[in-house]
């Protein structure tokens, strides 16, 4: 069991460290930091600094990370703990926000509070407003994030903050001190001339001393065949892919020369009806036989995939395309799906051709641009950062098993259900090779504009939240500028193997693209 304070495990670790290890961190934090605070002198508590402290969590939502029924209050009171006995200059007012419409009680703190301090326990979308209300009062601000809980929210909405020019720091780690360093930067904040800006630079200063150095960046050698960049750009303008149960039915839109069309769930649950029930259950049974563990999975809800994945090989046909994307969380949620779609995906990427989970044009757009190029297929993912480690961490319910093209090998697998925990859900737990250069980026059409970081991967975690494959990546470059360049459309990353970074950038400015280097 990893003996180190961070709340999941690590690269050298045999065994991940579950929530009961992590809460034992940061108890072994605050023990150090107590001694700390018995030797200083403390203010009376009417001089100290007071600060907001406010809790952005909703564990009933069903997709929330970090698990839905996640004990936030809990993990609340441990926090306010850690806190306390860390930083005893400063006087915590510690309010709890639900839901957005609660957002009052912490604007309420506005006349006695010194500052703010939110901290962002679970995802649920709508803590974006909520988040970009508490920025604009005007007050010093400090956001951070439950790892693999609120990193969504908090990746996207710290981003838009600073778009709009709000002064604030944030801080995404696993190892509890970080927090407690940046936060003791709220003892200052009554100091004549410390407005929220000059707040926010001191905050990124003594938080950024706590940020790993980077590791080695040498990699398993790895020769990737490149096209053409002429042709990658031919090849892009003929591609077509469909978007299932999003937009209107039979429909197209262009998206950067690709064709897009929109295909209804009617169209779909028809081929799913007449879709053989032997070969989807064989196909059911091919996925159990090839994973190293089916965990929570039921044979019945595996056979029912299988099904899925008949019905999205007969619409490509249909269709005349390898690449498809699926509103599958909705799709399913509203009984327009019979299962989710992700191990269906999961074959068609290991095949050579392209699934892409939540009907994603952007997703499917920049996963075509590093196929062609490459002949490999891209992961999609949901970031989360860890400074404490020089971390990324790329998790998602849906992965492919084949990272150098379907002709190469096969890493392994388990059979889960998804993050949500619905039992008729299943997915691959992608245990992702290491040693390797990978590249992550994200097109946005409408913006045209691309972003675009590197990692080696540095193994996988399989830690009990967020969502079940996660690989690690080790960042080349500064994880600082990894904060900045988020928006409420572009959480999701695209990583395929292979340094080609420089190939892809060029591919995109012949696109016509801005590319952003994000790391």
């Amino acid at each position: 069991m990893c003996r180190c304070s961070h709340s999941i495990s690590c690269a050298g670790c045999s065994q991940a460290v579950r929530r009961r290890d992590f809460l034992k961190g940061c108890g072994a934090a605050a023990a150090g930091l107590i001694g700390a605070r018995r030797a200083g002198a403390e203010e009376p508590k009417a001089e100290r600094p007071r600060v907001a402290l406010v809790f952005l969590a909703d564990s009933t939502e069903k997709e929330s990370w970090p698990y839905p029924g996640f004990d936030a209050a809990g993990r609340h009171k441990q926090v306010i703990q850690l806190l306390g006995d860390g930083c005893p200059q400063i006087d915590f007012a510690p309010v709890v926000i639900g839901k957005p419409a609660d957002v009052e009680k912490a604007v309420a703190l506005k006349d006695t509070a010194d500052g703010y301090l939110v901290y962002i326990t679970t995802l649920y979308w709508p803590f974006g407003e909520t988040l970009s209300r508490i920025g604009k009062l005007g007050k010093p601000l400090l956001i951070a994030d439950e790892f693999l809980g609120g990193c969504g929210v908090f990746l996207t909405g710290t981003a838009a903050l600073k778009r709009q020019g709000v002064a604030l720091a944030a801080v995404s780690t696993t190892r509890p001190g970080d927090l407690i360093a940046a936060a003791r930067v709220f003892a200052d904040v009554r100091r004549p001339g410390t407005t929220p800006a000059l707040f926010a630079r001191r905050c990124e200063e003594v938080y950024r001393g706590t940020f790993a150095p980077a590791g080695s960046m040498k990699c398993v050698e790895d020769k990737v065949t490149l096209a053409p960049i002429g042709e990658c750009i031919k090849r892009l303008k003929e591609s077509r892919f469909l978007i299932v149960g999003a937009g209107k039915p039979g429909e197209t839109q262009e998206f950067l020369g690709a064709r897009a069309i929109h295909v209804g769930f009617d169209e779909f649950q028809a081929l799913y009806d007449k879709a053989d029930r032997d070969e989807a259950a064989s196909w059911g049974r091919q996925w159990s036989e090839r994973t190293e563990k089916v965990v929570e999975a039921a044979p019945e809800w595996i056979a029912k995939a299988g099904g899925v994945y008949l019905a999205m090989r007969e619409l490509m046909r249909k269709h005349a395309t390898d690449s498809i994307t699926m509103n599958c969380l909705g799709g399913f949620a509203a009984g327009k799906l019979p299962a989710y779609p992700c191990l269906g995906f999961m074959q068609i990427l290991d095949d050579g051709g392209q699934g892409v989970c939540e009907a994603m044009p952007d997703d499917s757009v920049s996963t075509l641009m590093g196929r062609i190029l490459t002949g490999r297929a891209g992961y999609v993912s949901d970031p989360a950062l860890d400074t404490s480690r020089n971390r990324v961490v790329y998790a998602h319910c849906m992965a492919l098993t084949k990272v150098f093209g379907p002709k190469g090998s096969a890493n392994r697998f388990r059979i889960r259900t998804l993050h949500n925990r619905d039992p008729r859900g299943c997915c691959a737990q992608s245990f992702l090779p290491e040693g390797y250069m990978t590249t992550s980026f994200r097109t946005n059409v409408a913006t045209k504009r691309m972003v675009i970081h590197q990692a080696k991967a540095a193994g996988n975690l399989d830690a009990d939240r967020g969502c079940r494959t996660q690989l690690i990546g080790e960042v080349h470059g500064d994880i600082g500028k990894l904060f900045h360049e988020w928006d409420a459309f572009s959480w999701h990353r695209v990583t395929v193997y292979g340094d080609v970074k420089e190939p892809l950038t060029e591919f995109a400015k012949a696109l016509g693209l801005e590319v952003v280097k994000e790391a």
